[in-house]
């Protein structure tokens, strides 16, 4: 058996969405005793469809940031809005802020208050996922203050860290599309995003859980994918090979290292897999969101020429990335065939 897992976003429940909209375009806070019980509920469906599609691990599925990164920025103080949000658009309405001032999230991303939330409701979820400092930073393009404000936005991901290891998380996902956009097209040093990436997962060696004699070994993990806004990547360089020197670099500080595997170039790269650090475990991402969803056969076949790559022991399988904006009915089918290839 190889072990399936999810990234993070799964489909809202349509029963759920009416009275989530006004959170999710910041009409109101989380706080509201209506937005917290549709919350609640929705994420308990997401959870109960994603254990009935069997998966070894599931994820709380970011029922509260449907639109990924783009729910941060909104929650920050010291930045300010120039052009805001229209979903409708896609890749065209992304929200463009600018940095005013020292960066804090007195409220947090949401992230670490979302997981423990979800997992007082479900204690079989022990995975949490948040944007890594560079990700938060698509909403400031062309902001030549971001680079001096990086370590605000580093203590932001790191104190949403501490968070979610305190609640109980044993395994916490950053995602970085940016950082494999960046190696893609080779704009940032490895080392500079290596720091970038690891620096947030420092401080979580000695977090115990709320019950204070159950200490709480954390998973450290890591996604990289090239984006998928309105289910279309960020960018059309699509390999893994640019991939591989910034998970050396990231040895002994990552446990785990989910990999978009679905686009043809990075497939025809499966074989560099072998280059990733022994230390670190691989998440393939042969399930591709951007697509209708394969077949059993075809999953196992991805699987089977995987196993010729990375041992079994160090191989785990999942969607190429959230399953948030997938239709309902194919996030399911998708993810049960996944399983049933895996088994």
């Amino acid at each position: 058996m190889i072990r399936t897992t999810s990234v993070g976003s799964w489909p809202p429940p349509f029963g759920q969405r009416p009275a989530l909209r006004p959170f999710w375009h910041g009409e109101v806070t989380e706080d509201d005793p209506g937005v917290a019980a549709a919350l609640s509920a929705a994420a308990r469906i997401a959870m109960d469809e994603m254990l009935a599609c069997g998966l070894d691990q599931i994820t709380g599925g970011e029922v509260f940031a449907p639109d990924f990164v783009h729910t941060v920025p909104p929650r920050l103080d010291g930045v300010e809005a120039e052009v805001k949000r229209d979903i409708a658009k896609g890749q065209a309405g992304v929200a463009r802020y600018r940095i005013s001032g020292p960066v804090s999230a007195p409220r947090g991303t949401g992230h670490a208050r979302g997981f423990r939330r979800e997992h007082a409701i479900e204690p079989h979820l022990d995975k949490a996922a948040l944007p890594s400092a560079f990700t938060i930073g698509l909403s400031f393009p062309g902001d030549a203050a971001l680079e001096r404000h990086m370590d605000e936005f580093i203590a932001i991901v790191a104190a949403e860290i501490r968070e979610m290891a305190s609640a109980g998380a044993t395994e916490i996902q950053i995602d970085a599309p940016s950082e494999a956009v960046a190696c893609a097209h080779q704009t940032r040093s490895v080392a500079q995003l290596a720091d970038w990436l690891c620096r947030p997962f420092e401080q979580i060696d000695d977090v115990h859980t709320d019950d204070p004699g159950n200490p709480s070994p954390v998973v450290r993990t890591v996604h990289f994918c090239l984006g998928d806004i309105a289910r279309k990547p960020s960018t059309e360089v699509q390999n893994l090979r640019s991939l591989i020197p910034l998970l050396q670099a990231c040895e002994g500080h990552i446990d785990r290292a989910h990999l978009e595997c679905s686009y043809a170039g990075q497939w025809a790269d499966r074989g560099m897999l072998g280059e990733v650090p022994d230390s670190i475990e691989i998440i393939a991402g042969i399930a591709d969101v951007k697509s209708p969803p394969a077949s059993v056969g075809h999953y196992t076949g991805l699987i089977e020429a995987l196993l010729h790559v990375v041992p079994e022991n160090r191989l785990l399988v999942s969607s190429s990335c959230g399953c948030g904006r997938v239709p309902h009915d194919e996030a399911i089918t998708m993810m049960r065939n996944l399983v049933k290839s895996a088994r």
